[in-house]
């Protein structure tokens, strides 16, 4: 224990001076801030409150030219809004919203300034030290068709980039590294080293693992990433089927631009539009290594107040899979073309398709000023689609998500949000490709689970400009069905799933709390603890109750 003692010590003092080494420039150039970072949430708030309504929000992460440009955004219309005689927001709202962008100016630059203030070598670009406690135990993700994929999830967790946090104690040191030598060009990195007492004792205590490593250059509004980076395809944090707000960061290479852009002639009635295009490597595993992903998502602002996404994404390829020529290939990712094409799996007289998971889905966000602001935003997904499964988008096939967000209750420092989820009895899995719509072994996805739902409720209280308080209570019903699937026709085209057997669900209860202490200079402090309740646990009929505690300390930004 005295051993320990000394080496969490001495770790504590290095990050110590990590901090005073820190920099603290902010130069505007091309790098991205990945979408987990704390300053999401702030923009969120604004984004809530009307200030930032010609933002894609389900499109992230964003750079820091792009973070500045909102900051100055919301900045001219809150002193637009002041001037007027009859303001849209409250003095208690506009103070508010002053507040949180006196921490986004600090983070953009002086004023939301969008100019590139010259070339940035940050070796320690921001600096963390945590803890992790819980006694969770992480569960498979399994197949309804009897097949496990190679994902783990925990309920009770919060996701993480890089490999989870085990059962047991854990304590680590997080770096990350900044250089842009020109507004176009970025190169970025985060490490993690930890050192874990876990509950199983094969597991190493040690570990050091490359977290995000990437090169980002940019031409214009057009900007091309290759390497390990985070992206999320989120209406609100918490969500994203296809890829969730706190996704795994992906070994990619992608095309998206840096902001949004109106299209000409009569397009321009589609509104600011926002593209990605990611092709991905989803690295070793048992079933199908080194298996492709290519998605895209298009977004459109055709109101100030709505916006509307469209989703495809293609798993495809690794090790073992069929070959399969160009052409089909080519086919294989354009869903308005393959969706209505007669596909041949089995035949081997015949060219068989390619053998690929293809997931299309669509999501949208809507505000309403005349009912105080309130948001509605949802996203429909449906795997392994084709033209005869797209009306059974609503049914146990597809998952569905609704949030409710209600940006000011009396107070514009309270808030709350209402959701719920149901995820189809075949999400993010295929009977061919066993790994599952997962890298290294986690869910680009949500990790609610296949043939499961949920329903939340979130308020946020802000105590002040530096300090806010979360809670979150959480229920999910987790099906241990077994299904069969078949063709009921000689044709091929209607695809049937039918269930065979199930037993009593899984109920799982939560609730979480945090705490979250920032000042305007990068320095904060995260306070997260809570509990679980489980009923029939694993099937079995038991009850289990577990925990989990976590407190972080980061600077820099």
């Amino acid at each position: 224990m005295l051993l320990n003692s000394i080496r969490l010590r001495v770790l504590a003092c290095c990050v110590g001076a990590l901090m005073v080494l820190a920099p603290t420039a902010h130069a505007q150039g091309t790098a991205v801030v990945p979408p987990t970072d704390l300053i999401y949430n702030d923009i969120d708030r604004l984004s809530e409150l009307g200030l930032l309504d010609s933002v894609i929000v389900g499109q992230r992460p964003y750079s820091r030219q792009a973070i500045a440009r909102m900051a100055r955004i919301a900045r001219d219309r809150l002193d637009r809004d002041a001037a007027r005689s009859r303001s849209r927001l409250s003095d208690e709202a506009s103070r508010y919203a002053d507040e949180l962008l006196r921490r986004l100016d600090r983070f953009s630059g002086d004023a939301g300034d969008v100019s590139f203030a010259g070339p940035v070598t940050a070796l320690i670009d921001a600096a963390s030290l945590w803890y992790n406690g819980t006694d969770a135990e992480r569960r498979g993700f399994a197949s309804p068709f009897g097949r496990a994929t190679e994902a783990t999830i925990d309920p009770l967790a919060a996701r993480r980039l890089g490999l989870p946090a085990g059962t047991g104690h854990t304590a680590g040191m997080e770096l990350s590294q900044r250089i842009e030598p020109f507004d176009w060009l970025a190169f970025q990195a985060r490490e993690r080293f930890e050192y874990r007492w876990p509950d199983d004792t094969t597991v190493s205590r040690r570990s050091s693992e490359l977290l995000l490593a990437s090169v980002r250059a940019r031409y214009r509004n057009a900007a091309i990433t290759v390497g390990r980076q985070q992206f999320a395809w989120s209406q609100s944090a918490g969500d994203g089927l296809f890829l969730a707000s706190d996704a795994p960061a992906l070994d990619q290479i992608s095309l998206a631009s840096d902001h949004p852009f109106v299209l000409p002639s009569v397009l321009r009635y589609l509104g600011p539009v926002q593209g990605t295009l990611i092709f991905a490597d989803l690295g070793p595993s048992v079933a199908r290594s080194h298996s492709k992903l290519l998605t895209y998502k298009v977004s459109v602002q055709p109101a100030s107040v709505l916006e509307l996404g469209g989703t495809f994404m293609n798993h495809y390829g690794g090790a073992g899979a069929r070959p399969s020529s160009f052409g089909d290939r080519i086919i294989d990712f354009l869903p308005f073309i393959d969706v209505f094409r007669k596909h041949n799996y089995v035949d081997p007289t015949r060219t068989l398709d390619v053998d690929s998971d293809k997931l299309l889905g669509v999501d949208g966000r809507l505000r309403i000023p005349v009912l105080a602001g309130i948001t509605l935003a949802g996203e429909l997904l449906i795997d392994d689609f084709d033209v005869h499964r797209i009306p059974k988008l609503l049914t146990g096939y597809g998952s569905q998500t609704i949030k409710i967000i209600v940006p000011q209750i009396f107070t514009p420092t309270l808030s709350m949000k209402l959701s719920a989820k149901h995820m189809g009895i075949i999400t993010y899995t295929h009977p061919a490709l066993l790994d599952g719509i997962t890298t290294r072994g986690r869910l680009l996805g949500d990790e609610l689970g296949p043939d499961a739902k949920s329903f939340s409720a979130q308020v946020r209280w802000d105590m002040s400009g530096a300090a806010r308080f979360e809670l979150e209570g959480r229920g999910a019903i987790y099906s241990n069905a077994a299904y069969r699937s078949f063709y009921s026709d000689s044709a091929g085209t209607r695809f049937v799933v039918q269930k065979v057997s199930h037993t009593d669900d899984e109920l799982r209860d939560i609730v979480l709390a945090s705490l979250i202490l920032q000042n305007d200079d990068g320095i904060a402090l995260t306070i997260r603890g809570g509990g679980e309740r489980i009923r029939n646990a694993d099937f079995q009929g038991g009850r289990r109750r577990d925990y989990v505690a976590q407190v972080g300390l980061r600077i820099g930004q």
